[in-house]
């Protein structure tokens, strides 16, 4: 009986002790929250508004877990929250754990006044340490606080994520979709997609994963935002498009371990009569910036605001996929920068790219790099072929029946096929 009392005693504090760990969620005694610990700092511009003039407890929500935070750069995540929000859901987007923070933070995002983007600490110290049951409780146990402050009931989790809120059973009779846009998320997928009601993505070779897990697993297709808000260039950018034989652009981070510099790098050296125009993330260490540095013929755009990317891949001729695809053909089987490619309108002649093998009449594909460079030639030398208006409006039409509102149709669609769009 002593031992039995011991382990007891021994879980009681153990408990105890976890929920002191977890971050914004500190107990009194008496298992009152204590209301410190709880404050949310809530910056909203110049508004003094209170919680209630912000959300409406006759509301529900859908808390979008992402792995990338809110900000200039937007991808599939940022995407479809916003087009939940233009359709009148409430949206909150967790951002990942920012450790400056001492408590939850909820911010607008955008003019959108649907969606809010919600910063915060780790939600707990070696969460990963604890007991399944443990962590699962202690993830509804924030789960369910979260609505109180933000008077607004959560009916849905989409997450993007599965190193953190992984067992999605955390979320109860909640809708739960797991929705893997990237084949290196690859910490919990089992256990996010066997708890979740469904799954979708990118790729057949995310999708064939999944299935083993999980039934209900489709895939959509990657999308393009039709931006109402789109910034133009300023006088000083539009020089950067001088008189040249053609402009061409690459948008991505530059120093990405995927990019093939030498193939990259080699048509800067081989055709000095072009203007590369490299937009994205780099240092001045990386690989490709140390490869041509010092070609004159290169345009060094560095990160820009989403809103802009359209102005600068309008004005080139040609854009470009350079992947060393045949080392990391899974991974990149279907690169998010293709639809906003095909949105321009513009010749892309890419690297093989698994998703697109059924499409060769939007693009230039090459199955190997050797046959790259000549390619690419061609395209120079053709470019009123290439860029036939009869061409665009074919890339065209296909990016605008993928724009994100679209895939948003066809994954509710999904839903209701399987009953579960009541909660969405």
């Amino acid at each position: 009986m002593g031992g039995f009392n011991f382990v007891c005693t021994f879980f009681c504090w153990f408990y105890v002790f976890c929920l002191e760990r977890v971050e914004g969620f500190c107990f009194s005694r008496q298992g009152r929250v204590n209301a410190k610990a709880l404050v949310f700092a809530w910056e909203c511009g110049q508004s003094d508004r209170s919680m209630n003039d912000i959300v409406s407890n006759e509301n529900s929500a859908v808390l979008v877990i992402s792995p990338e935070n809110w900000g200039a750069h937007t991808v599939s995540k940022h995407h479809y929250a916003m087009a939940l929000a233009e359709r009148g859901v409430k949206v909150f987007f967790l951002n990942p754990p920012d450790d400056s923070l001492s408590a939850i933070k909820v911010d607008f995002a955008c003019n959108l006044p649907n969606l809010y983007v919600i910063s915060a600490p780790k939600f707990a110290t070696g969460l990963r340490f604890y007991p399944g049951w443990l962590r699962q409780w202690l993830e509804a146990r924030w789960l369910n606080q979260l609505e109180k402050h933000v008077g607004v009931k959560i009916s849905v989790i989409w997450s993007f994520e599965n190193s953190r809120f992984f067992n999605m059973n955390f979320a109860g009779n909640r809708l739960k979709i797991y929705h893997q846009v990237d084949l290196n998320q690859d910490f919990q997928v089992e256990t996010a997609a066997k708890t979740a009601d469904i799954c979708f993505t990118t790729t057949d070779f995310i999708g064939q994963r999944l299935q083993t897990y999980n039934s209900r697993v489709y895939k959509i297709h990657h999308g393009v935002s039709i931006l109402r808000d789109a910034l133009d260039l300023s006088v000083s950018m539009t020089k950067n498009f001088m008189s040249a034989k053609a402009h061409v652009g690459y948008i991505g981070n530059l120093d990405i371990c995927y990019l093939d510099v030498p193939l990259l790098s080699g048509l800067v050296k081989a055709f000095p009569d072009v203007i590369f125009h490299f937009v994205g993330n780099y240092r001045k260490d990386g690989q490709l910036y140390l490869a041509c540095s010092d070609a004159s013929n290169v345009v060094w755009w560095g990160q820009v605001e989403s809103r802009m990317i359209p102005a600068i891949v309008n004005r080139c001729d040609i854009l470009l996929v350079t992947y060393l695809a045949e080392a990391y053909r899974e991974q990149l089987a279907s690169p998010h920068k293709m639809m906003e490619y095909l949105a321009s309108g513009k010749t892309i002649v890419a690297t093989y790219t698994d998703e697109y093998k059924d499409k060769r009449h939007l693009l230039e594909m090459v199955d190997s790099y050797s046959v790259f460079p000549g390619t690419f030639a061609t395209v120079v030398e053709n470019l009123d072929e290439y860029n036939s208006a009869e061409k665009q409006a074919v890339r065209v039409k296909y990016a605008l029946e993928h724009s994100y509102d679209r895939q948003l149709d066809k994954i509710m669609n999904l839903l209701k096929e399987h009953d579960l769009d009541e909660k969405l």
